[in-house]
This record gives C-alpha cells, structure tokens and sequence, in this order.
C-alpha cells in the first residue's frame, strides 16, 4: 500500500498505468486541455514532487508526471534502467495517451537528465526544454577508481540513506525529513504530500518505494556515462536551466557559478534563469517553488 493519495485535491487529478518493457508505468495526470507539459522527477523522487506545480497550472494545461521506472508505484518495474530507458518510457506514455508532441519536458534533478536524452532521443516530440537544477554534466569525468555507491553518497547522501531504512509510521518518516538541512519544519502541505507518497508497506516497517539498483544504474547513465554530454551537444533549440541557488544539503549550490558559466561556453542554446531563496529540493517540491516555477513555465509558454 502507498500512502498520500487521500491528500491529492488536484484539479482533474487522473492515474494511469502505462505498459512499458518490464512492467506498467504509473503516470499522474492534471487537467485536460491546453498546452502539454510533462514533468521529470529526481532520482529518488516520484511524481507527486510535482504536484504543486500541476496543481498551480492545471487549469490552462495538461501537465503528466509519471513515476520513474524502480519508483513510487512503478517500483515493481524490472531493469534495465538509465536515461536511454526513460525517455523510451516517455514516449510510451505519449503515445499512450495519443499525445504526438511536448510543448515542455520539465525535468528536475536526474528527470533534466531524462528530458535532455528524451529531447536529443527524440527530437520531434519534445517542442522545449526547461531544466531545473539538473540534466547538465556536473563534472566532465569521474575517476574509474570512484564507484557508483560513493559518487552517490558524496552527492545525494541521506537520500539514499533512508533507502536501508524502516519507519514505525507516517509522523516517524517526516521526523527523519526535520533532520535533513535542505527542509524546514512544520512542512508545507505540498512537501508533506510527497513524502507521505514515498512511502510503502504496512506500519510498522513502512519504506521508501524506490528500487536501490535502480538508482545506482541511473547513476551510472547520468554522471559517469558521457551520454548526457553527447545528447546535451546534440540539441540545437533553445534550452532553459532553472538554477538553484542553494544544494542538496542547503549549502553550497549543486552547479557553481563557474560551472555554469563553462556549460554556457560549451552550450550557447542554454539560457539561465535563477529561482529565488530556494535549494535543489524547494525549487520544486515546495508550495513555494511551485509558485516560482508555474510563473517561469507561463512565461516560457507565452514566448
């Protein structure tokens, strides 16, 4: 069982599950008409991390966020994982729902990963990009002695902590949030949402929903793999990177100024646009981010 459904009060909120190698695909659904926006979640995130957002823009668009293969209720997926594999996912669930082109593919985190392969992958169907703090190379090489269990500790850390862990209940898995740097309690009901949603199982040994090798190979396919450079050098179109100017353990920002200014170098499609007093989880999961990023996508639509 999946917590946090009974919180969901999105407009025309709808779930889908869509046939994928490997198993179904579960996909959230906001709105019915407008633009077509789909939204790419984080490595260990699900799909309700874009619920505010969907929620801020569901009555002029069609906003689908589907829950990465080894995540959320697409956990029970078998491999094989990686960027390659996720945007063919992708386009299953546009042709799913009969959709031929994106107006804008949102990825955040490794979803910008997913969206940048998805784009160079499949050109025509993805119209814009819109990048937020993710999908851009972080380095331009790891080290063949760095495994993927420590680039992924150095990285995310108590993120993939949580993942060996069980929690009594709902209150004792938000309690083990409070101690994370990058959240601020009492929790804003969009937060709250998403981590209800993370979890799975009965009490008292809930877990998070999310298949641990999965997140190692997607590891692997995003930072180690040059795919993500190859398909980023591959994309001509115009490309918005939505900056967090505060990181995963809400300190020092995930892309520094003079990395972001060596991709702009090498990508001159990119165009930066900063989030205000927010980190590379609040940018998106907060009631607060979602307001931000709503006003940038209407912005971008509009142009």
């Amino acid at each position: 069982m999946f917590l946090g459904n009974s919180r969901m009060n999105a407009v025309s909120y709808r779930s889908i599950d869509v046939p994928v190698e490997g198993g179904n695909l579960h996909v959230g659904v906001w709105g019915n008409q407008g633009p077509v926006i789909f939204c790419s979640h984080g490595i260990t995130a699900n799909h309700i991390s874009f619920a505010g957002l969907a929620e801020q823009l569901a009555a002029q668009c069609q906003v689908i966020a589907p829950d990465h293969r080894g995540r959320g209720k697409s956990r029970g997926i078998t491999g094989p994982w990686g960027m390659e594999r996720h945007a063919d996912d992708i386009v299953a669930v546009l042709d799913q729902l009969n959709i031929e082109t994106v107006d804008l593919l949102i990825g955040h985190s490794m979803g910008g990963f997913i969206g940048v392969v998805t784009k160079a992958r499949y050109p025509k169907r993805i119209k814009q990009l819109m990048l937020v703090d993710g999908g851009l190379p972080l380095m331009d090489s790891v080290p063949a002695s760095v495994s993927s269990e420590y680039l992924i500790e150095s990285v995310i850390g108590p993120a993939m902590r949580r993942l060996d862990l069980t929690f009594e209940s709902v209150d004792d898995y938000l309690a083990f949030w409070t101690k994370h740097p990058a959240f601020n309690a009492p929790f804003d009901e969009a937060t709250k949402r998403y981590f209800e949603y993370d979890l799975c199982g009965e009490a008292p040994t809930l877990k998070p929903g999310i298949n641990k090798a999965a997140i190692i190979s997607d590891t692997e396919s995003q930072l180690i793999d040059d795919l993500v450079a190859r398909s980023a050098a591959a994309i001509d179109e115009p490309i918005t990177f939505v900056w967090a100017p505060r990181g995963i353990m809400n300190d020092a920002p995930l892309y520094t100024e003079e990395r972001l200014l060596e991709l702009q170098t090498r990508y001159p499609n990119i165009h930066r646009c900063d989030a205000d007093d927010v980190n590379h989880y609040t940018v998106v999961v907060s009631s607060a981010g979602a307001v931000q990023l709503a006003e940038k996508v209407r912005r971008q639509l509009a142009a």
